[in-house]
């Protein structure tokens, strides 16, 4: 697997685009939700799901570029982590606090 050369080639634009594929992990999984009929459409939900997939999608695109991952991984890092939304979140807090979240 390839590495960044240099941690400080990440510009705003790169983050941007890292939270643009974490938000559409999150409509990807909303509209997976929907057909699974687990939730009914709404703008309201959709907004939400991504809002919330983009902070886990761009937490974890973080991790993945503190550990020197190439820009292709840390994109699909991000993308996973946004799909799985509050998920992620719950599994970072739990590895960084050693504390299980009490919504689990």
């Amino acid at each position: 697997m390839k590495r960044m050369q240099d941690k400080e080639s990440m510009t705003w634009l790169s983050w941007a685009i890292v939270a643009g594929i974490a938000c559409w992990g999150g409509l990807v999984k909303y509209l997976v939700d929907i057909k699974q009929s687990k939730v009914a459409w709404s703008v309201g939900g959709a907004i939400s799901q991504m809002t919330i997939s983009a902070f886990a999608g761009v937490i974890g695109g973080m991790i993945a570029y503190e550990n020197g991952f190439s820009i292709i991984m840390i994109c699909a890092t991000s993308g996973m982590s946004g799909s799985m939304g509050y998920v992620t979140l719950a599994y970072f807090w739990e590895r960084i606090t050693g504390v299980k979240s009490a919504n689990q």
